[in-house]
């Protein structure tokens, strides 16, 4: 990979920790220590660096308290009425700022800084998301530079209406993930421990959670400054089977986009959809999955009942509909603050749905299984045409290990049976990929490009590496959506049209290949077992005919009815 990578940002010491901020349809802004990237797209260059470094009351302060990185770290950014609000952690002491980008493209200060404690992370390490829309800033992170207080705070003009503080069944210890908006609500994905769980140990569990756009706090004294509009649900990402094996840890999601996770020939079957990779606990058996989920699930989750416990030592159980106020209190209304009292009341004490939110197909469109790595980030490109006339969403997978694997699902109809196309080490071993953004662009196929980002660099990869298969067959065996023989050529071409047929991987026009001696092929690697899900046959390990192919020596698929301790032990 290291012939086609192409050298975005790097430092030749020490960590940056870059973290991709915000994307644009031109344009991403890059966080790092005191540094803020306005790098373009469509070149891939920096079209402009902001230089923002502690102040020196902050820097002091930051020392006497016995820290050693006392720095800037941007940790948001967000647009704001056309302006640019970031927020960085000033050694410990979060500001934020607004910039304008002048017709040069450069960053003009517009105001003086502002607090941006609840807003911002205090720490590089920390996990946070923001959201601007409709004149407001939602955000979600820790209040308390200890790393105590969570919170999903929404702000605008001089009003502040958060979470409730110090109530662990909306909020216990979170590392909050991403956020999107929808119609009237805004979404929240993040990772916490489980309160409904801890009669039975102590667990953490993946959620999304919402809140009403229009939400203006209570009308009670203590809550008119409290959100009344939060709810949350599990995310289920699974094997299915009697005993479903869960990834229960969300480490990322895409964009929130229009796909479809199985391949369509109908350009209008698309669906609002959310990927997300998730994780097993530390100490567990290592894994990681791909699971997607449709909006329209997560929608229907909150129109369903609650969970609740009638006392301190009772189980979680769900709340019947006759103890639920009539109108369901998930519906967003102008009017937070006239909600009656018993609706507020009940929502207050019952923040969590009682059911889950089931991943589109069933189950994981990806697994991994490694004793070394573990997936950690995803993008999609959503809706790509391939040659044989199918509509395909294309996973970028990063891992923490500097790999990127890219994925699709061939499936027809309910069944889920992924392609695993590429595995790339695109970063050094061992430094894990902190961020992905497909650069897409349909008219130029040149300059469709994937975005990987490190704590230390960012890099630019090719969508596509078509032209590395010198054969027809090779082409077509690639089952890449990005390629296509193209026989007057003899080329394999990133095309929608040309020689491919990704459901099998072979094509009745392709000529036999040339004989080659057969290289002696080596054991496959312990950290790069995948599995393509499977619902419909008992195939188990299947080894790729071609074993020669410099694509297909690497992976095998295997049966949902193994075990976890079945996947660590299989080989061809």
């Amino acid at each position: 990979i290291a012939s086609s990578k192409e050298k975005v940002l790097s430092l030749s010491s020490g960590e940056d920790y870059f973290k991709l901020l915000l994307s644009e349809e031109d344009r991403v802004f890059i966080g790092a220590k005191n540094r803020v990237y306005n790098i373009r797209l469509h070149d891939l260059q920096t079209a402009s660096i902001l230089e923002w470094n502690a102040n020196d009351v902050a820097v002091n302060k930051c020392r006497m308290n016995s820290k050693t990185d006392c720095a800037n770290y941007v940790r948001v950014i967000a647009r704001k009425d056309g302006n640019l609000m970031i927020c960085g952690t000033n050694a410990y002491s979060p500001l934020c700022r607004q910039y304008k980008l002048t017709e040069d493209d450069e960053f003009e200060k517009l105001r003086e800084d502002s607090p941006g404690t609840a807003i911002c992370p205090f720490d590089a390490e920390s996990n946070a998301t923001a959201l601007y829309t409709g004149g407001k800033l939602y955000t979600a992170t820790r209040a308390q530079s200890n790393g105590g207080g969570p919170l999903i705070l929404k702000s605008y003009q001089d009003r502040k209406i958060r979470t409730t503080d110090g109530d662990s069944t909306l909020l216990n210890e979170p590392d909050f993930v991403s956020s999107f908006e929808k119609d009237d609500k805004v979404y929240f994905f993040f990772r916490e421990i489980a309160v409904e769980n801890i009669n039975c140990g102590k667990a953490v569990f993946s959620r999304v959670a919402r809140v009403c756009k229009q939400d203006s706090g209570g009308y009670f004294e203590s809550w008119k400054n409290t959100l009344t509009s939060f709810f949350k649900a599990r995310l289920n990402c699974s094997i299915p089977g009697e005993f479903p094996f869960y990834f229960d840890e969300i480490q990322s999601t895409s964009e929130f986009g229009q796909g479809n996770y199985k391949p369509t020939t109908d350009s209008g079957d698309r669906h609002d959809l959310i990927y997300g990779v998730f994780n097993t606990p530390e100490n567990a058996i290592r894994g990681s999955a791909v699971c997607a989920f449709r909006y329209s699930d997560i929608a229907s989750t909150f129109r369903g009942q609650f969970k609740g416990q009638s006392s301190f030592e009772s189980f979680w159980l769900p709340v019947p509909w006759a103890d639920t106020p009539k109108e369901h209190p998930e519906k967003c209304t102008n009017e937070s603050d006239k909600i009656p009292d018993d609706t507020a009341r009940f929502s207050k004490d019952h923040p969590l749905m009682d059911e889950a939110v089931k991943p589109t197909g069933g189950m994981p469109m990806l697994v991994f299984t490694s004793f070394k790595a573990r997936f950690t980030k995803i993008a999609i490109d959503w809706q790509i045409l391939a040659a044989d006339k199918h509509y395909y969403d294309v996973m970028f997978v990063g891992t923490d290990d500097g790999r990127v694997i890219k994925a699709i699902n061939k499936g027809q109809g309910s069944k889920v049976e992924s392609v695993i196309i590429e595995d790339l080490q695109v970063l050094e071993p061992g430094k894990p990929v902190t961020d992905l953004k497909v650069v897409s662009n349909r008219a130029d196929h040149a300059g469709q490009k994937l975005v990987v980002v490190s704590r230390d660099s960012v890099v630019a990869i090719p969508l596509s590496r078509c032209k590395r298969a010198k054969t027809c067959r090779k082409c077509v065996a690639l089952q890449d959506p990005y390629c296509a023989w193209n026989s007057a050529l003899l080329q394999c071409m990133s095309a929608e049209t040309g020689l491919q047929n990704i459901d099998t991987g072979k094509h009745p026009q392709c000529k036999p290949d040339p004989i080659e001696k057969k290289k002696k092929r080596k054991p496959p690697k312990d950290d790069k077992l995948v599995m393509a899900a499977k619902t419909s046959s008992n195939d188990g390990c299947v080894c790729p005919e071609d074993a020669s192919s410099e694509y297909s020596d690497k992976w095998r698929r295997v049966d949902l009815a193994d075990t976890p301790e079945d996947l660590l032990k299989q080989t061809c």
